[in-house]
């Protein structure tokens, strides 16, 4: 009970009063914390210049001023000690109109290592040819929680967020990352552009953090108000929590799996052909798997991975 107190309250288990131990800036110190701790990298945030923005219209008399920070782009550069620069990694983490709606890791300029330039020099002062190496840049974009919903008086650098935005900045995170650390003298194999069974690798050894209890109660989980740590006992309540529907998770994808083999296998689909709809397979899915299913709806049409990673991202 006095734990709940010092913890600003609420019950055990009341995601509401864990999510505000979840902020952006925790999770940018728990990044920083993390590639310095596994890889001895140095992640520094820096100014913008005006025209690598964006988020706004720079060619608009009426923006906003470069010296207004309202939580939009951001920007940090990343050091090792021996390896020198390693890349700029971009931060677009809040709604806005227009946007990009999902959660994504984008690729602005794969990393590659070049013995020469094409007149057969290689021009070693040259900022974006350190070591022979094209230093990659890459955008993390989502749509976390504003910190408008929660109050005039905080920063947007400092919204609010859930447990599963942590999850998913954090998954992204490592996708980022997979693509400023990746070696190799052909950019389009670079980073994420790997064989597909390996793609989700290490945005999942990222996304592994955000339910670490020594983890969130040492660096990721710190009261917005207080400053006060989420304890390793709630954190641990909260992890076991996030594993109740563990087995509802698994049949999920095994749906989601099926499905696309029953979009683009030997015999997909499609009245053209003789078969149903694909709503209707997408309910016979989650009946045959006893998992819940909104009749009339049609989640499947909003699914881009379908027609991305196809199969290979069950494997």
């Amino acid at each position: 009970e006095n734990e709940c107190a010092e913890e600003g309250g609420g019950a055990e288990g009341d995601l509401e009063q864990i999510s505000g131990y979840f902020t952006v800036e925790n999770c940018v110190d728990g990044m920083k914390t993390l590639v310095r701790d596994l890889f001895g990298i140095d992640m520094v945030e820096v100014d913008i210049p005006w025209e690598e923005r964006w988020d706004v219209d720079t060619t608009a008399t009426d923006t906003i001023s470069p010296d207004n920070d309202d939580g939009g782009l951001r920007k940090f550069e990343f050091h090792h000690e021996e390896e020198r620069p390693l890349g700029t990694m971009y931060f677009d983490l809040h709604p806005r109109d227009g946007k990009f709606v999902h959660a994504a890791h984008f690729t602005i300029r794969c990393g590659r290592i070049r013995e020469n330039d094409e007149d057969g020099s290689c021009d070693q002062n040259d900022s974006n040819n350190i070591r022979d190496h094209q230093l990659p840049i890459v955008a993390l974009v989502c749509n976390l929680s504003p910190s408008s919903s929660y109050s005039s008086s905080r920063t947007n650098n400092d919204a609010i967020l859930s447990h599963s935005e942590v999850e998913t900045l954090l998954h992204e995170f490592g996708h980022g990352l997979h693509s400023l650390l990746s070696r190799t003298p052909f950019q389009h194999l670079s980073g994420t552009r790997a064989a597909m069974d390996f793609v989700e690798t290490p945005s999942h050894l990222f996304e592994h953090f955000s339910r670490d209890p020594a983890f969130l109660s040492r660096v990721l989980a710190r009261h917005y108000i207080t400053g006060v740590p989420l304890s390793e006992r709630r954190a641990r309540q909260l992890v076991a929590g996030a594993r109740d529907f563990r087995g509802v998770d698994v049949m999920t994808q095994i749906v989601h799996s099926r499905f696309d083999q029953a979009l683009f296998g030997d015999r997909p689909c499609t009245p053209s052909l003789g078969g149903v709809t694909s709503t209707e397979m997408f309910a016979r899915l989650h009946r045959e798997a006893g998992i819940p299913h909104a009749e009339g709806t049609h989640w499947h049409s909003r699914f881009g991975h379908l027609v991305t990673y196809g199969a290979g991202y069950y494997g």
